[in-house]
């Protein structure tokens, strides 16, 4: 699959709460850090994990992928990354969350997939304006 075909089958695939559909965009061997940081390692767990979401806290969210950019590493693998919105219409999550993607893509199937939600600056410094002016090489100086 080309990169735009695998990011209208996730897309397509979370919109109908699919954890199999879902599953099926990555490599047998993948590894998937969601957007709490844990890494599930294998489309057999991506299925099951990803289910459990769609049926419990995320039940009935549509979710829009934008491709960002893409460029060829070599050997067969491209660096990709999207951005998304999330909108959640029930629950505690209920609401709209933004986040960004790294995808390894591999003969056609995401191989790695980092999954970042996007926060607001100043409140993760704590509201610290100097800290939230600075880049985050910045921050230990």
């Amino acid at each position: 699959m080309t990169t735009e075909e695998i990011i209208t089958a996730l897309e397509r695939a979370w919109n109908t709460g699919d954890g199999e559909a879902w599953a099926a965009n990555f490599a047998e061997d993948a590894d998937f850090v969601d957007v709490v940081g844990r890494i599930q390692r294998g489309r057999a767990t991506i299925a099951r994990e990803s289910q459990n979401i769609f049926d419990t806290i995320y039940r009935g969210s549509t979710l829009k992928i934008r491709h960002v950019s893409s460029r060829p590493l070599g050997g067969g693998i491209d660096l990709v990354h999207t951005a998304t919105v999330l909108t959640i219409p029930a629950g505690p999550l209920a609401g709209e969350a933004q986040a960004v993607q790294t995808m390894l893509v591999r003969d056609g199937r995401v191989a790695a997939f980092h999954n970042t939600i996007r926060g607001d600056i100043a409140a993760f410094t704590g509201h610290d304006a100097d800290l939230a002016a600075r880049s985050p090489q910045e921050w230990d100086s």
